[in-house]
């Protein structure tokens, strides 16, 4: 049941939430071989806290010069975890609360069933099951479904997508797989990884190994309107699709986005909704379309992970919404 790993956290500006989710990963039943830390070059007390906690052997802090996003971070952190000798690697982000016992619950599916490669948990929120998080491919688009809560019943289930909130990969698999895109910055990051896991293994949920998602509650209007984030949201199902899908996949896909992205925010600003001109998500949307035409993502694989290739270098500057 044990096993030797790493456990890999993405950070920027919560350190509030930072330090309840490094306890928690610390202090897991089955402890982590290495615990690395990737800080988005954060602003608020986040660096002062990291650098009060005691370095050891199995303790690692990469800091970056600048903002790479969930998707270099991830890229990073499991680059360094690959030169570590671990057997699996888990991932979260800072608002991902462990159960003590996560990683044991975990490593005895892993030791049960030894033809899986990846793994994840229960997501909760406020005590109730965020499915979001677990889900499945429908037939044609690559369109996704998610898990029924009547599903979480069982004491595994598999499935196709998992997020990288509690996601866990052997290192044979990440070997194979090689990083994540770190030019997606945020958004369907983990979505591409899972398909490309997909061709050798589907997750397997374990139930009852959980962790509490700690999500901000936002208040939004309706109709919603779109911020910065929802660039990489378009551009990123478009590379996605792109590098994964078939012909009928694409069609889907730009049909999908032509309805709900182009055409509404079009339709909304004609008719005036909500008193508002609708011209950022109008520009938004034309700029993510735009840009998946010429972003180039290049799987890394870290050099058979003898040495460091610098996954964050490859992050253009002209990837970020100004």
């Amino acid at each position: 049941m044990s096993a030797q790993y790493a456990v890999v956290i993405v950070t920027c500006n919560r350190e509030r939430l930072l330090r309840e989710c490094v306890a928690h990963a610390m202090n897991q039943t089955s402890r982590p071989t290495c615990l690395i830390i990737v800080d988005n070059a954060s602003k608020d007390g986040t660096k002062a806290y990291l650098q009060s906690l005691d370095q050891g052997d199995s303790l690692e802090i990469i800091y970056l010069s600048h903002n790479i996003g969930g998707a270099g971070g991830f890229a990073a952190g499991m680059e360094r975890a690959m030169q570590k000798n671990v057997e699996c690697v888990l991932m979260i982000d800072d608002d991902a609360i462990l159960a003590e016992d996560y990683m044991e619950k975990i490593l005895a599916a892993r030791c049960k069933y030894p033809q899986y490669k990846a793994f994840a948990g229960t997501v909760e929120t406020g005590g109730e099951i965020d499915a979001f998080h677990r889900r499945n491919l429908r037939k044609a688009g690559l369109l996704m479904k998610t898990m029924q809560e009547e599903t979480y019943k069982q004491d595994y289930f598999t499935c196709d997508i998992a997020s990288f909130c509690g996601m866990v990969a052997d290192t044979s698999l990440i070997k194979q797989m090689g990083l994540p895109h770190a030019e997606y910055f945020i958004y369907f990051d983990d979505t591409e990884y899972s398909l490309r896991i997909r061709q050798v293994s589907r997750f397997l949920v374990v139930t009852n190994a959980k962790l509490e998602h700690k999500k901000e509650n936002r208040i939004q209007n309706d109709p919603r309107r779109y911020e910065w984030k929802d660039y990489y949201a378009i551009r990123n199902r478009i590379l996605m699709v792109k590098e994964h899908g078939n012909l009928l996949d694409k069609a889907i896909n730009y049909f999908n986005i032509f309805l709900r992205n182009v055409f509404r925010n079009w339709l909304f600003g004609v008719t005036k909704r909500g008193q508002y001109d609708w011209k950022y998500e109008r520009s938004l949307t034309k700029a993510a379309i735009r840009d998946s035409g010429t972003t180039k993502c290049k799987r890394v694989y870290g050099g058979g992970f003898d040495r460091p290739v610098h996954v964050t270098e490859k992050v253009s500057e002209s990837v970020y919404v100004k």
